[in-house]
């Protein structure tokens, strides 16, 4: 073996391994966060529903829809394929391999954002990049193939368009593709459909012809109309199934915490990275986030009452109840979560402030899973979110700390799910 050659491509050394762990995993069965493989099969039986009367299924969606959120454009994506192969389990393994472009997009997307501005060595960004494949939720997700990650490509795309607008604010038409693949990415899975606040926003802010932004609206309006149609003509709801925890639900007391743990539990790298927020503790500006934090966490804490039994609620709340049998240890953090938040939010008021906002309001329903949120924050860390990633952060201290971390989440969520079960 040419440990040299190994040793200079690093990186193409790391994407092997880890996309043979991702075939290896498709061939075992792996599903270490459980729900992907029920998802799966059920979007089977919708697409059975497809094989026996097309016309009828398309048209009257509403009619079969099932408790489970699965949007009709990936079951017609999953109807498809299986017209051309037959075998499910071929459909399967094609769309791994296309959820697995994943990690080429993020590392497009790393590039405009690094490789050009701070020079970053292009290897350094690509094993960045692969450590997608080491979230449990993105190879769960993969191996059985669900919206969540499929849209989050489509997702991916747009994002990289939106950069190389940013790049180059004369070429509208990366502005166009922007749009486009953010409404393949929504049709798939509506989440990410709120994001065109955030796209809207800054592409309004750049456009120096503000006339151009009025064919955008009318774009934005075009493309919507396939969801107006399910939305208001069939009346269905994708982002709330109405089973338990999936009903809709505003009450953000209870959901917050939830949402602002787990977006901190993928921010722990940068955190890291930060110094945990240590230095000047009795600043001016520390102090005022300080009485800002009591504020908020006094109201978290007092009117909480997430039920962890509809499922979900992130790793913090579990082990609480894993550990204590009860939410005492989560509410405890809960200071420390909204504190952190704020940390993060200052660095980048107005910036940072909307996509946070954007990541809570993303999910409507009661119940909150981690896999809402899993890899997709690890992409906007590196992508729009502004945290002041300097040079130093791809030093081989902070990238070993990278792995280690999400090598530690996925052996834990793989011991979790099989054996301990908290």
């Amino acid at each position: 073996m040419n440990f040299e050659f190994i040793k200079k491509n690093y990186h193409i050394s790391t994407f092997i391994l880890l996309y043979f762990s991702l075939i290896l995993g498709f061939f075992l069965g792996e599903n270490t966060t459980l729900g992907p493989k029920f998802d799966f099969n059920h979007a089977l039986k919708q697409v059975e529903l497809f094989e026996r009367d097309f016309l009828y299924t398309f048209f009257n969606y509403d009619e079969i829809k099932s408790p489970t959120r699965i949007s009709p454009v990936f079951i017609l994506i999953i109807y498809s394929l299986k017209k051309i192969v037959l075998d499910a389990e071929i459909v399967r393994f094609i769309l791994l391999n296309i959820i697995i472009l994943n990690q080429i997009f993020f590392y497009k997307c790393l590039k405009i954002c690094f490789s050009k501005k701070l020079f970053i060595d292009k290897k350094i960004l690509f094993l960045l990049s692969c450590v997608l494949f080491l979230s449990p939720s993105f190879r769960s997700n993969a191996i059985w193939p669900e919206s969540a990650m499929l849209g989050l490509l489509f997702f991916n795309i747009s994002l990289y368009y939106f950069l190389k607008f940013n790049e180059n604010i004369d070429k509208i038409s990366f502005l166009y593709l922007n749009i486009f693949f953010l409404s393949l990415s929504a049709y798939i899975r509506p989440s990410f459909a709120i994001f065109v606040i955030f796209f809207f926003i800054y592409s309004y802010l750049r456009l120096e012809n503000k006339t151009k932004i009025f064919n955008i609206i009318i774009l934005n309006c075009l493309l919507a109309f396939p969801a107006f149609y399910y939305l208001f003509f069939l009346e269905i709801f994708f982002l709330s199934s109405g089973v338990g925890g999936d009903k809709l639900d505003l009450n953000y007391f209870s959901k917050l915490p939830i949402i602002l743990s787990i977006i901190i539990f993928h921010l722990i790298p940068i955190l890291y990275y930060k110094n945990f927020f240590v230095s000047n503790p009795l600043s001016k500006i520390n102090l005022k986030i300080f009485f800002i934090t009591f504020l908020i966490s006094a109201f978290l804490i007092l009117y909480f009452n997430y039920d962890i039994n509809f499922t979900g609620g992130g790793i913090f709340l579990h082990l609480s109840n894993f550990l204590f049998l009860n939410n005492v240890l989560f509410l405890i953090l809960i200071p420390f979560i909204v504190f952190i938040s704020l940390k993060f939010i200052e660095i980048d008021l107005k910036k940072n402030s909307l996509i946070f906002l954007i990541l809570i309001l993303m999910v409507p329903q009661f119940s909150v899973y981690h896999k809402y949120y899993d890899p997709l924050v690890l992409v906007l860390i590196f992508s729009i979110f502004n945290f002041r990633i300097n040079k130093d952060f791809f030093s081989k201290k902070y990238m070993v700390f990278l792995y280690m971390f999400y090598l530690t989440y996925y052996v834990i969520t793989v011991v979790n799910s099989y054996y301990i079960k908290f």
